[in-house]
């Protein structure tokens, strides 16, 4: 029995974007709204502190294929 192709880099980084997406909206995609909220009622300026540092492990967590 023959084993499946190996898939291309394009149909591993579409693979990949498709979990960072997932990721985004369930993990840090919160963290941003949660944040313009408090500063749109503490009249203040957000604090995108815990959002930028979930992208960011998002993205060493979903590294992209090398090309």
């Amino acid at each position: 029995m023959q084993s499946p192709p190996e898939p291309t880099v394009e149909q591993k980084r579409h693979a990949v974007l498709a979990q960072r997406s997932r990721a985004y909206r369930l993990e840090s995609d919160p963290l941003k709204l949660e944040a313009e909220y408090d500063a749109v009622i503490a009249g203040t300026e957000p604090d995108y502190s815990a959002w930028l540092a979930k992208v960011a492990e998002i993205k060493v967590r979903y590294p992209l294929p090398d090309q």
